[in-house]
């Protein structure tokens, strides 16, 4: 499979644009024939105008006769959605790309039964530079933890379950937690890739787990900035009002440089404000162990600001970092050397019809040692209304070339600043007020 990047015809005066590559107006599933696929439909487990995709990632294969392969996550926060982690095909459906179910169906059958080799609901996963897919499976059906939520990776050699870890109840919150993005943080990516990390969004309990894979154990660190605020908890998007009180759910790591430590990039949804803390504090584990609010002073939050909500992001290898946002409905850039705010950020595309609600966003490495920006919009605010259309364009994945999205802006100019962060803080889980079926009872959320 071929992407075709290279050749998004932008014009000759034209500024590069992402590219379309997928589009749907309803999710199709890769079922064996007509009659199952009928027969989910008639059972309730498939309703075609219910699934909604929120994530997107790619995996390039350097084997000789393998495919590169795009994968994209459907969670199970309302009815009818069969598969949860699947990959897009050649194949389609009424012009729809069908996605086949990753690893296999048998994965994502019968989700409350719980059973060893299972997905239950995904909202995020993220490929890392030793060819292994993360999965990060909540193991929530609706707004009911139906079973223990795990950190998966698979060798996307093989496409075999290399890890499992079931994240321990107390760590989370019963029926309240969602755990919605998985950042991976290899500290030794060309040795054995044994030395890594994987820090998790919490959007309702308002904390990020860590795991640390070689040990095999996890602790949780909170802090206010993980937090939603209530004025950004109405979203408005080309006349669509929902409300979402989601807390920390996009995360980013700078780029690794051997021997630094890294910052890892952070923001509830349902804020205005950006954050970061030293990762090698996450990793220590003595000071979270005992008490997850232990170390308040490691955490900053810049003093700039949003004018609206984003949801994912994702960072490049210059540190330039990819969101989009909700209102304005723009995808943008921002120069992670400089000071956060209006001024040193840029939209590098615009278009309103075809950027509602960017969910999932990776910067992807291609076959050619380029970089890529992938981003998922899955216009979440006609899922939230109950007013998605099978006759309009619902879902697309989109991507360019960060070299020439970012040509000639501010991010790419961008100097570094010695702006100092104040010292505390001002996946999305899709929570709703509890009069909506997609949500919980807690109201006191951010995203």
């Amino acid at each position: 499979m071929i992407f075709g990047l290279c050749v998004i015809d932008v014009g000759i005066s034209q500024k590069p644009d992402l590219g379309l590559v997928y589009q749907w107006t309803q999710l199709e599933f890769d079922y064996p024939n007509a009659k199952a696929r009928q027969d989910d439909i008639d059972s309730g487990n498939f309703d075609p105008t219910s699934a909604a995709p929120i994530d997107v990632d790619v995996h390039y294969s350097y084997a000789p006769n393998k495919k590169n392969r795009v994968f994209v996550t459907i969670p199970r926060f309302q009815e009818g959605v069969p598969v949860t982690l699947g990959v897009v095909t050649d194949k389609k459906l009424n012009n729809n790309p069908i996605i086949q179910p990753f690893p296999s169906w048998e994965w994502h059958t019968n989700p409350k039964r719980c059973k060893r080799d299972r997905l239950v609901s995904v909202f995020r996963v993220m490929i890392d530079e030793c060819q292994r897919l993360w999965v990060l499976d909540t193991g929530r059906v609706l707004s009911e933890q139906t079973c223990p939520p795990q950190i998966l990776a698979f060798d996307l050699q093989t496409n075999m379950l290399i890890h499992r870890y079931e994240i321990p109840e107390d760590l989370i919150e019963v029926n309240r937690s969602i755990l919605v993005t998985p950042v991976v943080d290899v500290r030794d990516a060309h040795g054995k890739c044994k030395d890594t990390f994987v820090y998790v969004a919490d959007c309702q309990a308002y904390s990020i787990i860590v795991y640390d894979v070689q040990r095999n154990e996890a602790w949780k660190a909170t802090h206010k900035s993980m937090y939603p605020y209530p004025n950004y908890g109405t979203y408005s998007i080309l006349g669509d009002s929902f409300d979402l009180m989601d807390g920390v759910l996009g995360m980013a790591l700078e780029p690794y440089k051997p021997g630094q430590d890294r910052k890892l990039f952070y923001h509830a949804m349902s804020s205005p404000t950006e954050n970061w803390v030293y990762s090698a504090f996450l990793r220590n584990r003595s000071r979270f162990i005992h008490n997850p609010e232990s170390s308040p002073e490691v955490f900053h939050t810049y003093v700039g600001e949003r004018t609206t909500q984003t949801a994912a992001e994702a960072i490049d290898k210059d540190g330039i970092m990819y969101f989009g946002l909700m209102s304005d409905v723009t995808f943008n850039c921002w120069n992670t050397r400089t000071e956060y705010g209006r001024k040193n950020t840029e939209a590098i595309s615009r278009n309103r019809q075809t950027l509602q609600f960017a969910s999932g966003v990776k910067v992807v490495t291609n076959s050619k040692a380029s970089q890529e920006v992938w981003v998922m919009t899955s216009r979440f605010q006609k899922v939230a209304t109950e007013s998605l259309s099978q006759s309009e364009v619902n879902f697309r994945i989109q991507a360019g070339r960060t070299e020439d999205l970012v040509s000639g802006t501010i991010c790419k100019s961008g100097q570094h600043s010695h702006s100092r962060p104040s010292g505390s803080g001002g996946g999305y889980g899709l929570v709703k007020p509890p009069t909506n079926r997609y949500g919980s009872t807690n109201t006191n959320q951010k995203k």
